[in-house]
């Protein structure tokens, strides 16, 4: 008595099934022709235990027992996805002295259904269990075509390019689990070009520079789950610019890339949830991420190998609207607004770590059987755009321990049997989380959960190759 019961059946069950087929054809020494087809079936349901929860969010009429009227009940639902996803992409590379060119595409079409059921209630009335309460359909047919080109201009002076013309159709139908109708479409037509110059200044030196623009779609959780005052979510626009440089020698290599990537109406994460623990995004209209990433492997000694990489980055919204949930516009909704702003300027992105490095020591004990060392760092992260020290995750620091041998028989290619020891100093840390702020009686609450990853464990796996 007086304990916390823990319902032991709130789980998520999803399975797919994968298909795949390829074909290669090779004209001549200098053309050669690809294509692919997929198909992916998936169909799964989270399903969930809910205590004394209104009757009408469940679109179930209110229960009359005798005198009372029945308005909460605990319930049981299931929210389920169904969905198919097919595609087909193909190319043809012709490769001829100075000149190499490829022009390709690919179509998918993905077609899922959302709906969800309430497998039991204690007080129904009328409705039978398995009660449907929302059904809704999401549609997205997403076509591209590309040309890429690359000129060796000088002996030691490349040019590459390429163009991608991509169109994406959304087309959702029905209702949504809050019961609203989410009936909608968008069209969206994305130009995308790249260019840039590869220059050889020595057998072990060269460098790059490039831009490139890209545009990234919403997808259907933006639309469905975006707040309805807010404007509906529009694609975003990247312009990427880089300047690389790489050097190699007999043991030891090393590259260095610097980076700006500057965006109109960047997608973000806001740091809240939906119902089902899917992370919403909203636009932000002037966004930047810049730094530079190096990249370096040393051959130590023998079969003694080291390889490390970090990326320093600063990622910022320049100028940002925060909106805060007002819940005193429930008690008083003529006189109080239903969101409170604020300006900032300078913020930092969201879950966007200024640091990231990782180490991986690798040492060969004999042929074929390895053993590593691996080490992350990640630096702390902000839950939202807001840059509060209160809604932060912390820097985390983990090591892996692997070992892997391969051997041949006559019947396969190729087994390969691992060991994989993972945190092993049992660190202790999150990963991810969410925040719900809101302002009650002039004050400002908040409402958050961290997710706390697995302490050591241990995993062992075995790899067949035909």
């Amino acid at each position: 008595a007086g304990g916390v019961d823990y319902y032991d059946n709130q789980t998520d069950n999803y399975s797919q099934d994968h298909y795949q087929l390829s074909y290669s054809f090779e004209i001549n020494d200098y053309w050669i022709l690809n294509t692919a087809l997929h198909y992916t079936h998936g169909k799964g349901y989270y399903e969930e235990y809910a205590q004394d929860t209104l009757l009408f969010y469940y679109a179930i009429e209110d229960v009359q027992i005798g005198d009372s009227i029945i308005t909460n009940s605990d319930l049981i639902s299931q929210k389920w996805l169904v969905n198919d996803f097919l595609g087909i992409t193909f190319s043809s590379r012709y490769h001829y002295g100075r000149f190499d060119a490829t022009i390709g595409g690919g179509f998918n079409y993905y077609d899922g259904l959302h709906f969800g059921k309430v497998t039991w209630a204690r007080f129904t009335g009328a409705t039978e269990n398995n009660h449907e309460w929302y059904r809704g359909t999401g549609l997205k047919k997403d076509g591209n075509l590309y040309a890429k080109l690359h000129y060796q201009v000088l002996r030691s002076l490349n040019v590459f390019g390429d163009i991608q013309v991509r169109h994406i159709r959304h087309e959702i139908t029905g209702i949504h689990d809050d019961l609203r109708d989410i009936g909608q479409e968008h069209d969206y037509t994305f130009v995308n070009p790249k260019l840039g110059l590869y220059y050889q200044l020595s057998n072990t030196q060269s460098m790059y520079v490039s831009f490139a623009t890209a545009g990234r779609e919403p997808n259907r959780s933006n639309f469905v789950d975006a707040d309805p005052g807010h404007p509906v979510a529009s694609a975003e626009t990247l312009y990427d610019y880089e300047l690389g440089y790489r050097l190699g020698l007999n043991h030891m290599k090393l590259a260095a890339t610097i980076y700006f990537m500057d965006y109109k109406d960047q997608l973000v994460l806001t740091g809240e949830i939906n119902n089902t623990g899917a992370p919403i995004m909203t636009n932000v209209d002037d966004s930047y991420r810049a730094g530079i990433e190096l990249e370096t492997g040393i051959n130590i000694k023998g079969r003694f190998f080291w390889d490390m990489n970090a990326t320093f980055s600063r990622n910022r919204i320049r100028e940002f609207t925060e909106y805060v949930d007002n819940w005193d516009y429930w008690d008083d909704p003529v006189n109080e607004p239903q969101q409170h702003t604020r300006e900032l300027a300078g913020t930092h992105l969201s879950f966007s770590p200024e640091l990231i490095a990782a180490s991986i020591l690798s040492y060969e004990i004999i042929d074929n059987l390895k053993i590593s060392l691996t080490s992350k760092y990640v630096g702390k992260q902000y839950i939202d755009n807001t840059a509060s020290e209160e809604r932060r995750l912390d820097p985390y620091f983990l090591n892996n321990i692997y070992a892997g041998y391969s051997f041949n028989t006559s019947v396969v290619e190729e087994i390969t049997i691992r060991l994989q020891a993972n945190n092993i100093f049992n660190v202790q840390y999150e990963s991810n989380a969410w925040v719900y702020r809101y302002s009650y009686g002039g004050e400002e609450y908040f409402m958050d959960g961290y997710f706390p990853q697995a302490g050591i464990h241990y995993m062992v796996g075995m790899t067949v190759r035909f």
